[in-house]
């Protein structure tokens, strides 16, 4: 039976592994009680080559059925297996048609010569150094974003002038903050100066009303010395009255200065209001300016903004070489292909990734190697397949031949 026959050859693959990992095991004790294991030198079983079956093993088996029922299942399963070898047997020799049609390709490719040799050179050089551009433009790294990019597209024309506005508008507004520090100060001197004012006015007051409590005192004094001594008080009275008019007089001029310094003040301090209030509207409007624009561009400030812009300039300039470059890349390809298309070459447009091989004769010898190596396991495959597919339809005739039955089972099996 098929089934037993796979059976068996699946359990001498068990046993074969079986064994050798058992004398594996062995080699690794022995070293242990050596004394002789070096843990780096242990082979990784995940980077160990996988075990290949030989020739033999991979030999089908095949079994003599008994029975109708058996035979034609054997039968059916040998047509299927007739039916995978076919089919390997097809992608294999296509496979093998299109590795020769390379190496054939190869061939004309050497046989060019003369100017159009010199051509074909020419352009493959061309193609390697576009490509070598190419590259570095994507392995360009830039600080702006792709969004910022988008963002800054939308304003091109018009970013220097934002620019010189916003840097404006911050010394503006650092002009402004200067001032408003200026006007607050103002206004706290002003203050201080009235509270100075008003301490200098409320001392007249009180220095007023001691000169009053000292003349009125005098005053009785002298009277009680003009009744009781009956002296003379002319002079005292008149230089009591005479101190009166003085003090009142310096009284009345300070109080009348200090009034005036007062309203003076005040109005100082008014109009110091007024600036600081016209200053705050500035500074409420500049601010707003300030964030919007930043909102709008994306940026901190104006020194951001710049630097921004740079970077928005380079890889504009980039994307530009970066146009011309598959411009450039797309003609000198065009211009290969049509140049290998008189020559016969069939596949033209695997030479576009591989002309470093037509620059390099070492090149094109490892890739000609590499094709006679995938046409010798291809042709190894359909040997195998070929002679596997004979030896199916020799066992299918020989069980047709041999059972009353067998013709019958091959129409059954074939028709369905």
């Amino acid at each position: 039976k098929k089934g037993a026959a796979q059976m068996a050859f699946w359990n001498r693959i068990r046993r074969r592994k079986e064994k050798q990992k058992q004398q594996e095991t062995t080699e690794i004790l022995s070293q242990d009680k050596a004394g002789l294991v070096d843990d780096a030198k242990v082979p990784d079983a995940a980077d160990e080559e996988p075990v290949r079956l030989s020739q033999e093993e991979l030999a089908a088996e095949h079994i003599i059925p008994k029975g109708k029922a058996e035979q034609k299942r054997y039968i059916h399963d040998c047509c299927e297996s007739v039916k995978d070898c076919d089919k390997q047997i097809s992608i294999a020799k296509a496979e093998y048609a299109q590795v020769t049609e390379y190496l054939t390709d190869i061939q004309k490719i050497d046989r060019i010569a003369g100017e159009d040799r010199e051509s074909l050179l020419e352009l493959c050089k061309r193609i390697q150094r576009l490509l070598q551009e190419r590259n570095q433009y994507k392995n360009r790294t830039f600080t702006i974003t792709e969004r910022q990019m988008r963002r800054f597209d939308r304003y091109q024309d018009d970013l220097i002038d934002e620019i010189k506005k916003m840097y404006q508008n911050e010394m503006y507004q650092k002009a402004i903050d200067s001032d408003i520090r200026h006007l607050e100060a103002e206004k706290a001197y002003i203050r201080e100066n009235q509270r100075e004012i008003i301490e200098r006015q409320d001392f007249l007051k009180k220095l007023a009303r001691g000169i009053s409590v000292l003349i009125g005192s005098l005053v009785i004094l002298f009277i009680i010395l003009y009744f009781n001594l009956d002296s003379n008080m002319t002079y005292p009275y008149i230089g009591t009255l005479a101190l009166a008019a003085v003090a009142a007089a310096v009284i009345f001029t300070e109080s009348n200065k200090n009034r005036y310094e007062i309203a003076v003040s005040d109005k100082k301090y008014n109009k110091a209001v007024e600036l600081l209030n016209r200053t705050k509207i500035k500074y409420v409007n500049n601010i707003s300016v300030l964030d919007y624009n930043r909102e709008k561009f994306g940026v901190k400030n104006a020194a951001d903004f710049e630097n921004l812009w740079g970077e928005y300039c380079k890889t504009k300039e980039y994307e530009r070489r970066f146009r011309d470059n598959t411009e450039q890349l797309s003609k000198s390809n065009d211009s290969l292909q049509r140049l290998l298309d008189s020559y016969g070459v069939n596949d033209t447009e695997v030479w576009l990734v591989q002309t470093y091989a037509i620059l390099d004769d070492r090149e094109m010898v490892e890739i000609r190697h590499d094709l006679n190596q995938r046409r010798q396991k291809l042709r190894e495959q359909i040997k195998y397949n070929t002679d596997t597919k004979e030896d199916y339809e020799q066992h299918i005739r020989k069980v047709v031949e041999e059972s009353e039955f067998g013709r019958e089972i091959l129409k059954e099996v074939l028709d369905k």
